[in-house]
Parts: C-alpha cells; structure tokens; sequence
C-alpha cells in the first residue's frame, strides 16, 4: 500500500506540474479578450501579452528607435556592407536594358501616354501649348534679364574669337565670291548694264567714248582691272577691317537695342520659328531605337556615369542618415505596426519559434512535479511510521 501510495503522489504531483505550467504558457497569450460573469471580469483574463499589448507595443516602439535603427548602426551597415556594388549592379543591369532596347520612343510613349499624339503622329495640343507657352515666357524671361548686357558679354571667349575667325574667313570670302560672279555670264552682263548706264548718262564726254569704244573693248578693259583690284591684299585688308568695325559694335551693343532694333515682332517670330525647328526635331528623335539613341553615349554611362552616381547616392545618403532618421517617426511606426499585429498571429509566431522550449518547459513542470511528489510521498511514509 505504500508503494502504491508513493506512486500514486508522483502521479498526482507531475500531473499538476505540467498541466500547470502548460496553462502558465498558454496564459501568456489566451484568452485574448477579458472574461466577465456578470459585470465582474475573471482575474488573468486577458492573457499576458494581450493586456499589455499597449505597453509593448510603446516599449518596441523605444527599444527599434534607440538600439536597433540607430544612426551609427545604419552608418556601419552601409560602410561594412556592399551597398555601393549592389546599387551599381542594379543600375548597370537597369541601364543596360534600356541601351539594348529596340523599341522607341514613341511606341513608349503610346504604351504609357498616348494622349501626348495627335492623329497625325504630332505633339498634341495638350502637350505643344503648355510647352509653347513655356517657350515664350523662357525668351521673355531671358531677353528681360538680359536687357543691359551687350553682346559680348554673353558670349563667352571662345565665341568671340569664332566670330573673328569668321569675319576674316568671310572677306576673302566675298571678294573671291565676286571676283566669280564678274567673271560669270551674268556678272558680265550686269557689269556692261553699268557700263552703258554709266556711259549713257555721263554727258558728252560719255558719248564720245561710246563712240570709239564699243562695250566689249571696254569690258576687256575694266573686267582686269576689276579683277586685279579684287584681288589685292590691300583691298581685302580694308574689308576685314570694315567687318571686324561692324562686328565689335554689333558685339558693344546691348539685348535692348539690338532687340529694338530688330523688331519684338521680328524677334517672336524667330522665335517662334526656332520653337518649330525644335519640335520636327524632337519627332524623329522619339521615333528613333533607344539602342541607337544611346549609343553614342553608352560606353561613357557604363563605364564612368553609372559608378560616379552609385558612390554618389551612397556618400549622400551617409552624409543625410542623420536628418533622414530624425524626420522618420520610428518610435510611431513600430507601436502603431506592434498594436495593430493580431494577436493570434503573434501567438503563432512565438509557439513557431520557441516551441521547443516551451514543450520542454511542460515535460519539466511533469518531471518536477513527479519528484515534488515523491518527496511528498517518502515524507509521509516516514512520518507514518
């Protein structure tokens, strides 16, 4: 009998030990409501993690703020990592996909934005007018700004001595280009047009010349000289520098005048003009390949652009860490995820990962318990006797 008995307290103790701590477990997330009967609520009901479910929530919110998403953790992750090459990979694979690309860009265009077409293939009227409109205000804007600087200030070195070399060039140019016009059937015919005007007007003397010359031993005359004249240094000298004059004051003068001098209704409609060179140009570049539209450029993106703008989001983003964590509300967004988490799914996700030990915990409160009644048992054993 008092084997049995012995045996019977072992039972009875590992039975309460392991069925205790299995409901100390499960009370840790059940039941997830208050019970009530009547209006009094049952004690431990919420479970644990339910009823301090705001508190931990706040206390998360607390510990990913100040150790977890922490500035010089995000700092030493991005030097140590490999975020540079990464972000380099993905814009070298990104870019390269554009470069291949066969399509244009008009059929992206019509994929995404067909509006942006007229049925004629042109910039619709949704696009061209607020652009149109941006146009002339951009000129206005600039020919205001502009107004009081000269010419030559806004042109920088290099034009200016463009502008020079093309003046020297264009002497020789027009007096070569007239020297073959004199010599053409035409320049012949215009030049003994004058010959004869100027004989029919110059009076008696006039006359008499036309008398014993005939106009083609005058041309045979002054065709040479004229030809000669043409081309003499000293006359080309005396055009460049009647050019370089006019060039340095058309260069002196201001926007402002050279804008009124012109026209404002000279001036918009070259702009005008300039805005519809602009846009037939823009419709055969969109209906180029995006291959052939890169490709000029495609080594450089490569092989230079793509690492430059790579260690250059990274740098930017280590030099901003600070402010970029301080205006994201860490603390805010975890207690807000944490207290909107269901609870059933919270449970689901602790018992996954601490199941185990929490098996382990029960088999122990049942080897606990058998020894705690053992004990009990052997002691009233000893005692009966």
């Amino acid at each position: 009998m008092n084997s049995w008995l012995i045996l019977v307290n072992i039972a009875v103790g590992s039975a309460i030990g392991g069925v205790t701590n299995e409901l100390a477990i499960r009370m840790l997330f059940r039941p997830l409501r208050p019970w009530y009967i009547g209006r009094w609520r049952i004690p431990f009901t919420p479970g644990l993690i339910p009823s301090r479910r705001d508190d931990i929530a706040i206390q998360m919110g607390r510990l990913v703020e100040d150790h977890l998403l922490t500035t010089e953790g995000i700092k030493r992750a991005i030097t140590q990592g490999d975020l540079e090459k990464n972000l380099a990979d993905w814009l070298d694979s990104f870019v390269r996909g554009w470069l291949s690309d066969e399509r244009t860009l008009r059929q992206l265009l019509l994929s995404t934005v067909p509006q942006v077409f007229d049925e004629q293939g042109k910039w619709s009227d949704t696009v061209r007018t607020p652009v149109l409109l941006h146009w002339r205000a951009f000129v206005e804007r600039t020919l205001h700004q502009n107004e009081d600087r000269t010419l030559r200030d806004l042109i920088a070195q290099g034009g200016v001595e463009r502008v020079e070399a093309a003046v020297a060039s264009l002497s020789e140019v027009l007096l070569t280009r007239l020297r073959g016009y004199l010599h053409s059937p035409q320049g012949q015919q215009t030049l003994q047009e004058m010959i004869r005007g100027l004989l029919g007007g110059g009076g008696m003397f006039g006359g008499l010349v036309g008398m014993f010359l005939g106009d083609d031993k005058i041309m045979n005359k002054v065709l040479p000289y004229l030809d000669e004249l043409l081309r003499s240094p000293e006359l080309s000298q005396k055009v460049h520098h009647f050019l370089s004059q006019e060039a340095d004051k058309l260069l002196d003068k201001k926007v402002g005048e050279v804008v009124t001098w012109l026209g404002r209704e000279q001036v918009d409609d070259w702009a005008v003009a300039l805005f519809s060179k602009l846009e037939v140009q823009s419709l055969r570049f969109i209906d180029e390949p995006l291959s052939q539209v890169t490709a000029p450029f495609r080594e450089t993106l490569l092989t230079q652009t793509i690492p430059r703008m790579a260690g250059w989001m990274v740098s930017t983003l280590q030099n901003n860490i600070e402010r970029i964590v301080s205006r994201i509300p860490v603390r805010e967004i975890v207690t807000r995820q944490v207290d909107g988490f269901p609870m059933e799914r919270i449970e689901e996700m602790v018992i996954g990962i601490s199941g185990k030990e929490f098996r382990m915990i029960t088999v122990l409160g049942f080897i606990l318990g058998g020894v705690i009644g053992l004990v009990q048992g052997l002691l009233a054993q000893w005692i009966g006797s």
